[in-house]
């Protein structure tokens, strides 16, 4: 079934993880993808559907504003309208409170907030112009539940929640959709790096710290993604959707 046929989507932080998940079912629910990171070495992992002329690739970072100007032209000049943002661009950094330092707290801020507000003022008008469209904002449950020594994260992702409500508010009356995503543990490239030498039995260790006994995978948070971005969810908007089996239920 292509949900998302004639589309045309724009996808942050696209060549690894939840990003290169979203981007690769997008494709293959029948969107063209713009996909955008900062490592344009990483952009080996997408050439496939570059070479199928699925996607493009714009190395960006979404945290500055000139950059957006660039990916919004690159996507109308491959394909000539923006339907979808995903905001999914974003870093983490874990430290007690005592050990965080005010430039920490501003690059999650940046990292977290100010490039998912660039994100969506820029294709804001696209959207409207276009009798609406829809925004996807990934955004962590660690955003409403805070854990241990994530403060600066979790204060980040929190705000960034807050501003996709915001969002949904304003952009109700323009057919402009928009949605939180609020991944729980997934298995993703950045906890395969932080599992040691034996990433199977961290994996398994982590699992029963999850209500339905697994880790979630990439791929799982992109079809939660794809369906909010998708016309089957077009009386959704401003809400937080967690993908955590279960965390968030208690």
């Amino acid at each position: 079934m292509s949900l998302l046929a004639g589309k045309v989507a724009i996808v942050t932080g696209g060549t690894a993880g939840i990003g290169r998940a979203t981007a690769e079912l997008m494709a293959a629910h029948g969107a063209k993808v713009t996909i955008t990171g900062r490592d344009r070495g990483r952009a080996d992992a997408i050439r496939p559907l570059v070479e199928r002329g699925e996607a493009i690739f714009v190395q960006q970072d979404a945290t500055h504003e000139t950059t957006w100007d660039l990916v919004v032209t690159a996507t109308l000049h491959a394909f000539g309208r923006v339907d979808i943002l995903v905001n999914n661009a974003g870093r983490i950094i874990v430290k007690p409170l005592a050990q965080l330092s005010h430039e920490d707290m501003r690059l999650m801020l940046a990292a977290n907030l100010d490039a998912a507000f660039l994100g969506m003022r820029a294709v804001w008008p696209l959207l409207a112009e276009g009798g609406g469209g829809a925004i996807v904002n990934v955004s962590a449950l660690m955003g409403e539940r805070a854990v241990g020594i994530g403060l600066a994260y979790s204060a980040a992702k929190g705000a960034q929640q807050a501003l996709t409500k915001a969002a949904a508010r304003e952009g109700a009356v323009l057919n402009i959709r928009v949605n939180s995503i609020l991944p729980g543990l997934i298995w993703s490239d950045g906890w395969q790096r932080m599992a040691g030498p034996e990433p199977d039995k961290t994996k398994a260790g982590l699992a029963p710290t999850i209500p339905l006994q697994r880790v979630g995978e990439p791929r799982e948070v992109a079809e939660a993604i794809v369906f909010l971005a998708s016309d089957q969810a077009r009386a959704i908007t401003g809400v937080d959707w967690a993908v955590d089996g279960g965390k968030s239920a208690g």
